[in-house]
């Protein structure tokens, strides 16, 4: 795993780094697809956004620059819960849960099976985003509790750098702002 790490620590670019993480996680709990949404606003107008949604192990990194994000309401749907409680969602069966919105499925012909969604979060503890894994590769089953373990360990590094990724984009920003004036 800190070959994983290692991999990460370095990147400051939000859309290479999140791709990372993605492809790291699908190989460590053996997911066949994840998203990862960060969370913008504060108090009441706080909502997510996915930096990456659907990242396969075939997916590449130049065609996710060109991904539309989807906004999704804090506390809404199982990504949106996730932030919301801080609680990581192990759903065996997508369909059997009220807050799995299938019209993503209908959408995209793809057949959610197991979701595994977990909090991202930074140094502080607090939640800056939320990673899901979608379905077990080879007909495996639901993700199981070693799944968990080792997402969950993965994404304390990923956290830290995610918020270095932001802070790092804003300051670039913020310097370009001041140059052109």
């Amino acid at each position: 795993m800190m070959e994983l790490v290692r991999d990460i620590a370095q990147d400051l670019d939000l859309v290479s780094l999140c791709f990372k993480i993605l492809l790291n996680v699908g190989i460590l709990t053996n997911g066949d697809r994840c998203s990862l949404f960060l969370i913008f606003g504060s108090g009441d107008q706080r909502f997510l956004v996915s930096k990456l949604f659907d990242v396969t192990e075939n997916s590449q990194l130049t065609d996710m620059y060109e991904h539309k994000p989807i906004r999704i309401p804090y506390g809404k749907g199982i990504v949106g819960y996730v932030a919301e409680s801080g609680e990581t969602v192990n759903i065996p069966d997508a369909y059997q849960d009220e807050r799995f919105n299938k019209a993503i499925d209908m959408q995209t012909g793809f057949r959610t099976k197991s979701i595994l969604c977990m909090p991202v979060k930074n140094n502080q503890s607090e939640i800056v985003g939320v990673a899901q894994v979608i379905n077990k590769k080879d007909e495996e089953g639901p993700f199981t509790a070693n799944d968990e373990k080792i997402f969950e360990r993965y994404l304390t590094f990923c956290g830290i750098g995610i918020t270095n990724a932001l802070l790092f984009q804003s300051s670039v920003i913020m310097y370009k702002r001041s140059d052109s004036l």
